[in-house]
């Protein structure tokens, strides 16, 4: 039937094409003729059979024309398509060969050729309705000649392929109560995977072993190890805000000497955060608002500018490039430096030179005196001052009587403490100097801007 529908329709498209190709040509001949033809007069109507010819004649001119002027109209309508047409039948068309190409591929990958006879394409013209997608076309020539083979719905789990089932409905209801699930357990939260689920149509033979029941497919879903559940939630918060540091200068301190005139505070603000989970392990905080509960209280830092050297009314302190100015006052000479020598390791630094008994010891640097006297040790009279941070140093072999600081005392840097002297285990006038970090003695050469 419908072979003999397109033989019919063919002789009246190739007719159509004739009639307009002479239409044209003929159009005035043709309209002398319909006004010879009705060029009436009262001895025309006298005559009822001339007038009834002459009305055949109009309809048969008036029918030539109008099937012309529609083939000619539903020619204009038709666009270009490749017909793909398999063992000799037009399954159907398709927009380019580019597209017949990939349906080609596609349905012999699935069937094997052997299993598709003949395969052949056409450049055809066809109404826009009759052309169709690769998809389309492919599925009908693969449910055509797939005896052996079943529709089924490929689960990709972040792109890499779990299964396959027959039902794509059980699909999104089995995905849809998981996620029902989830939201009872986290109420108040935005639910959903942590991995993209994606389905894929695909043919399998029958028996594949990769086509699951809807059981199976359940079971397998809900398994700990194929999906997580990531859920985000709004959460309150008390946040603390860092407080800022500004230093101010002073002449009241030396050079490399800082105090801190008020103690900086953290400020409290109250914020909304949303906040992601995937499983129970945080993943993602943006903040969403917040409000200052107190505001954070800036720490203010005097730092020392006062001269290199600085007169403290009958002696000079001087200020070394190190962070404790220089321990004895007109005494400069190290005679015998921190590490090894002939009688053991030397664990601080000796300072002497001429006239050196007497000489005034003043503190390296502002703190707490936390020893001052004798020395059972071997130092003799000595003093040892803690400036904080676990930073302390050792004055040693003073004069008996010597010393003007008591443990306890808080000492300004340059201030006197003692005179040096040759007391303990000593050969000569000079000052023991040591520089402590934690208990531990170090070299106090960096300290003192020698090295």
């Amino acid at each position: 039937m419908e072979r003999l529908f397109n033989f019919f329709y063919n002789c009246i498209y190739n007719l159509g094409l004739v009639t307009g190709k002479i239409i044209g040509g003929f159009f005035k001949k043709i309209f002398g003729a319909f006004k010879k033809l009705f060029h009436f007069n009262k001895a025309s109507f006298s005559s009822a059979k001339v007038f009834f010819k002459r009305t055949v004649v109009f309809l048969l001119i008036a029918t030539v024309i109008g099937t012309s002027v529609f083939v000619a109209y539903r020619n204009s309508n038709k666009v270009k398509a490749v017909a793909v047409i398999v063992d000799g039948e037009t399954i159907g068309y398709v927009p380019s060969q580019k597209v017949a190409d990939s349906v080609k591929k596609h349905a012999t990958q699935t069937l094997g050729e052997e299993n598709i006879p003949d395969f052949e394409n056409k450049e055809k013209r066809t109404d826009a309705y009759n052309v169709r997608s690769a998809d389309v076309i492919s599925k009908a020539i693969i449910e055509k000649y797939g005896d052996n083979l079943t529709p089924v719905n490929e689960v990709y789990i972040d792109g890499e392929l779990l299964c396959a089932v027959k039902d794509s409905t059980v699909i999104q209801k089995t995905v849809d109560e998981m996620l029902e699930l989830a939201k009872k357990v986290y109420p108040n939260s935005s639910v959903s995977f942590a991995q993209s689920i994606t389905v894929k149509q695909a043919y399998y033979p029958t028996d594949n072993k990769n086509i699951y029941s809807n059981e199976k497919f359940k079971s397998v879903l809900n398994s700990p190890n194929t999906l997580t559940v990531r859920h985000t939630e709004c959460q309150e918060n008390i946040n603390y805000t860092d407080f800022e540091t500004v230093e101010i200068q002073t002449n009241k301190l030396f050079v490399g000497d800082t105090r801190v005139r008020r103690t900086g505070q953290n400020g409290t603000e109250y914020a909304i955060d949303l906040v992601t989970y995937i499983g129970d392990k945080k993943v993602l905080s943006e903040p969403l608002m917040s409000v200052a509960l107190t505001q954070p209280v800036t720490q203010i830092v005097e730092r020392g500018i006062r001269a290199e050297s600085l007169s403290m009314g009958s002696y000079t302190v001087y200020q070394t490039t190190g962070i404790f100015c220089w321990p004895v006052v007109n005494l400069y000479t190290v005679t015998s430096p921190y590490g090894h020598r002939s009688l053991g390791y030397h664990r601080g630094i000796d300072i002497s030179g001429a006239n050196a008994s007497g000489s005034l010891v003043v503190a390296g640097a502002a703190g707490t005196v936390t020893e001052a006297g004798w020395s059972t040790g071997g130092y003799g009279n000595y003093v040892k001052i803690d400036h904080g941070n676990g930073v302390e140093t050792l004055y040693a072999h003073m004069l008996d009587n010597s010393l003007m600081v008591s443990a306890g005392d808080y000492v300004q840097k340059g201030q006197t403490i003692g005179r040096v002297g040759n007391t303990g285990y000593s050969f000569g006038a000079h000052l023991h100097f040591e520089v402590r970090l934690n208990g531990n003695r170090l070299n106090p050469a960096p300290y003192l801007g020698l090295e």
